[in-house]
Formats: C-alpha cells, sequence, structure tokens
C-alpha cells in the first residue's frame, strides 16, 4: 500500500441569480473532484494546495475561508499506467471564494469543469468523505457557522 498526502480546495462563487455555485474538475471517465494534489517537499498545506489550485485551475485571486480546515482518509486503486497500486489518501480541504466572472484555466490533467449547486456537485463528486466537508462548507458559507458552533 502507498500513503499519499494531497490537498485541495472546495472552491465556490456568489452567483447573483443563482446563489453559491462550488467548481469541480472533471478528469477522465466520470470522475469529478476538487483542485488538489501531492504536497512537494517543503511546502505547508496551504502551500500546496494553493499550488495545485494554480496549476490546475490557474485560479490566484481567492479568499481562503479562515478558521475551515476538513481532513480525510480513503483508498482507491491505481489502475491507469499499467499500475494496479493499493492507495491510502490522506487528504486536506481547505474552503476559499473566488470572484464571480472569473473562470478557471483547466490544465490538461483535466477535461473539463463546472460550477454547480450543492446538490449537482454532491452528485458528482465520488467519496462520501468530500461530500460530507462540502456540505459542512455550504453551511459555513449560508450561515457563517461551522459545526463547532452548531
Amino acid at each position: 500500500m502507498i500513503n499519499q498526502k494531497s490537498v485541495g480546495f472546495i472552491i465556490f462563487r456568489r452567483h447573483p441569480k443563482e446563489g453559491v455555485q462550488y467548481l469541480v474538475l472533471y478528469h477522465r471517465g466520470s470522475y469529478w473532484n476538487f483542485p488538489k494534489g501531492k504536497m512537494e517537499e517543503g511546502e505547508s498545506e496551504l502551500e500546496t494546495g494553493l499550488r495545485e489550485l494554480y496549476e490546475e485551475a490557474g485560479l490566484k485571486n481567492i479568499k481562503v475561508i479562515e478558521g475551515f480546515r476538513e481532513q480525510t482518509e480513503f483508498m482507491f486503486r491505481e489502475t491507469h499506467h499499467g499500475g494496479n497500486d493499493l492507495i491510502k489518501k490522506n487528504f486536506v480541504i481547505y474552503l476559499a471564494e473566488a470572484p464571480y466572472g472569473i473562470e478557471p484555466k483547466i490544465s490538461s490533467e483535466h477535461n473539463g469543469y463546472g460550477w454547480f449547486d450543492l446538490a449537482t456537485a454532491q452528485k458528482l463528486v465520488r467519496f462520501k468523505q468530500p461530500k460530507e466537508i462540502l456540505t459542512e462548507a455550504d453551511v459555513l458559507i449560508k450561515t457563517g457557522t461551522g459545526k463547532e458552533n452548531r
């Protein structure tokens, strides 16, 4: 088994008519997820998340939401590129707001993206824990309170 640590962001924007929307990236097959990537030596978690966000989505001018940091673990099998490795992923997620009107410039690592309401984003994201973290983010965005205040 291979242990990996990735850091990423739940990115949201406030659409003037449609309300809060979440950025989800599309990557081969039917895999949708948040911008994220592996930590590099010497980076902090936040530095990794910001670097990956820029590399994968071309976004820089974001407002990181203070106090939101969630962590989850999941396992999957890496089968592309001829491998068959079992990966245990430690995934740290931060939350940030992107200004309305700025669109991502996705890297060749992804095939597309979309801005979605909560229900649609949850249907697209594959793993249960990131879906739950997305719900926590939505509560914080819409009410200003996190799970520690409920």
